[in-house]
């Protein structure tokens, strides 16, 4: 049933990005190369730490801390990247007649796309483990090697089960903006009360508790031949919990109807739309027809989309939780270079973030409508550049809304800081701009503007975005660079100003690039478009 499935989804892919998979497979592999590496000589690190017999008293205190940051990754960096990874697309399979113990066992399996770089530190710490004579060496391995693995069985029913329970709950209209502020906050709780004055009692209450009751603590305890028969009772406990919550989040999923919940309540509709009217027809103030009803139709469209939304969201909010606690430190003081340019560091997260579901993939909520652009006597720059304006002004309101609430949490923005953080992130924008003209045109890909766990681009374009946005940020690092080096606020303007004028050349050349290329390759553009999913919805 497994390969069945496997192969379905492997036949709706193979028509459509065979040619792209060849053009793109070196991308592909070197990023992965990269990515996976890092966290390879991460793994490393960590086996070299657990086998040393010169830190035992380390290895005790450090393994269940270490373990409770692999959980706390495994289970928020979905949330942190508004990705959650593959899944099932249920509608698609239920009328088949598949047994739902099948279909639960693939949607945990999927689990392991999340976060696969964690398999590889817990491989890591445990080969240490096994190599370290204090602790039993290879004559324990049963005892070190059956917690380890079940403590990976233990993620991924969790997180199979808040995949299904965030998916469901994401689908309500008038309750998903609200509990995505209300994950994001509980997501930055642990790192906000780490960088407090109580970081010592937070690191004591989940980690060395009485009795090991958190399942990290419980795997630490058992390959460290600590209360092993105890623990493993613990450890089995939070699994079969677990599994108890992820299969009864799954069921509800198979019988919710998210169309039905997600019914329009037209008088609560008609007044949110007559508040925004204003905001839908400001570019008719400025720009002629038909540039102006192109940026007002990616208006409209996009702040309807609650993928959009929610990402909006999570931009302003979720970066402003994260980097304050990095930022200010235990003492609130902000006397570092993160603290100097806090807001620029939190608007350019917030731009980048906003990019997966605008301007790198810009037809993708479009999907076969884009046809339009190719019929009507538009010119595909004027399609691009309408979009590219739409992205701006929501970049524009992105920024207002992460200025505002640092001033709500009394965070002290100096003018000049305000004005960096609008100029720095402006520049930044137009090279991310024009990577995302070339991306939309040479990996445009098809999204469901309702599906709210689904990313923007494509895995391709994903890892091109990996390659290329360290260049993106290269002018303006310069710049931050000789302000330090030299002293001088004067040098600082003068590359931000050669960084701007660089950036607009730099857009120019895509845009050119991008309009030809969709013109040559405009059959596999709205072929891409017009896929359908297979089985696995993927991100």
């Amino acid at each position: 049933m497994i390969a069945a499935i496997l192969r379905a989804q492997w036949l709706s892919m193979r028509s459509f990005r065979l040619g792209s998979r060849r053009r793109s497979a070196i991308i592909s592999i070197l990023t992965a190369l990269v990515w996976y590496g890092f966290w390879t000589v991460l793994a490393y690190l960590s086996e070299q730490f657990t086998a040393s017999a010169e830190a035992i008293d380390l290895i005790r205190t450090g393994l269940p801390t270490g373990l409770m940051l692999v959980f706390l990754y495994w289970q928020l960096a979905p949330i942190v990247s508004a990705s959650l990874g593959a899944s099932l697309d249920l509608k698609k399979l239920l009328i088949y007649p598949v047994p739902h113990q099948k279909l639960f066992m693939i949607e945990v399996l999927l689990r392991l796309t999340t976060c696969a770089e964690m398999l590889l530190l817990l491989a890591g710490s445990m080969t240490g483990l096994l190599r370290n004579p204090t602790f039993g060496g290879m004559a324990a391995a049963p005892r070190i090697i059956a917690p380890f693995l079940l403590f990976v069985l233990f993620n991924l029913l969790l997180s199979a089960g808040l995949r299904n329970l965030l998916e469901r709950l994401l689908t309500h209209k008038r309750v998903r903006e609200f509990l995505m502020l209300v994950l994001v906050i509980a997501a930055a709780l642990p790192q906000i009360y780490v960088s407090s004055r109580s970081a010592g009692t937070f690191r004591h209450l989940f980690t060395e508790a009485p009795g090991g009751f958190w399942p990290w603590t419980a795997l630490a305890r058992i390959a460290l031949g600590q209360e092993t028969l105890y623990s493993s009772l613990i450890l089995v406990w939070w699994t079969v919990a677990a599994l108890a919550f992820g299969r009864t989040q799954f069921e509800h999923n198979l019988r919710y109807d998210a169309q039905a919940t997600a019914s329009p309540t037209s008088g609560l509709n008609a007044r949110a739309r007559s508040r925004l009217e204003v905001f839908y027809r400001l570019p008719a103030m400025f720009l002629p027809d038909p540039m102006a009803a192109i940026v007002e139709k990616e208006l409209r469209a996009l702040s309807r989309t609650p993928r959009f939304r929610m990402v909006f969201i999570m931009g302003f909010s979720f970066g402003l939780l994260v980097w304050l606690p990095i930022t200010f430190g235990r003492r609130g003081q902000g006397n570092t270079i993160v603290a100097d340019h806090y807001l620029t560091i939190v608007s350019v997260y917030a731009l980048t973030l906003l990019g997966q579901v605008s301007y790198l993939n810009t037809f993708g909520f479009d999907r076969s409508a884009a046809q339009i652009y190719f019929s009507v006597p538009v010119s595909i720059a004027q399609a691009l550049a309408g979009k590219n304006i739409a992205a701006v002004l929501f970049i524009l309101v992105e920024m207002l809304a992460v200025t505002l609430a640092s001033l709500v949490l009394r965070i002290a923005i100096a003018p000049g800081k305000l004005v960096e953080a609008f100029v720095v992130t402006a520049i930044v924008g137009v090279y991310l701009l024009a990577i995302g003209n070339m991306a939309s045109v040479h990996f445009p890909r098809a999204m469901n503007p309702e599906r709210v766990s689904q990313g923007g681009a494509a895995s391709r374009m994903q890892a091109l975005i990996f390659l290329f946005y360290p260049i993106a940020l290269l002018p303006v690092f310069l710049a931050f660079w000789a302000q330090y080096v030299f002293g001088s606020q004067l040098i600082f303007v003068v590359i931000l100003c050669f960084a701007a004028i660089l950036g607009v050349v730099v857009y120019w050349i895509a845009m050119e690039s991008a309009v030809g290329a969709a013109v040559d390759r405009r059959e596999k553009i709205l072929m891409e478009l017009s896929r359908s999913e297979g089985p696995v919805a993927t991100e």
